[in-house]
């Protein structure tokens, strides 16, 4: 029983692939030879499934070790608790500054909030990732995105 309760969060992950798979049954993946709007929500669906179903049996089958933590240990003072906030966070704040920042640097705000709130605390390690991510976005927004995507500001 403790063993399946170790798998809980990637069966939780699998519930939520098949919620967007089932979604995405009601739209067409392809509209004669073309790709239509619910292909990617298709694969997206089958793809969370799999990598929930891949983490519940990583978890249920990895030996968890116990190890002894000392008082003055970082990692025993270190302790996340604003992480799902963050996360959340990041993805409402992508939302709502699109339509002004653009999609370029709208994705970089929400990338400094996601990775400050998977525990990302050095500064150089959290430019590099902004940086890249930001950088990523616009290659992608530039080379496959139609013009009329706002990926820079409108002021």
């Amino acid at each position: 029983m403790q063993r399946l309760a170790l798998g809980l969060p990637g069966f939780a992950l699998c519930l939520m692939g098949a919620g967007i798979g089932l979604i995405a049954r009601g739209q067409p993946a392809w509209f004669g030879t073309d790709v239509g709007p619910g292909l990617m929500a298709q694969l997206l669906g089958n793809g969370v499934m799999a990598l929930g179903a891949l983490w519940a049996v990583w978890c249920m089958a990895r030996p968890r070790t116990q190890q002894s933590v000392g008082c003055g240990d970082l990692a025993a003072t270190t302790q996340h608790h604003a992480s799902g906030p963050a996360l959340l966070g990041a993805v409402f704040l992508f939302a709502l500054v699109l339509p002004v920042l653009g999609l370029v640097l709208s994705a970089g705000l929400a990338s400094a909030l996601a990775a400050i709130g998977a525990g990302e605390r050095h500064p150089l390690a959290l430019l590099v990732t902004v940086l890249g991510l930001t950088g990523l976005t616009a290659i992608i927004g530039m080379l496959f995105l139609p013009p009329t995507a706002p990926l820079w500001p409108i002021f």
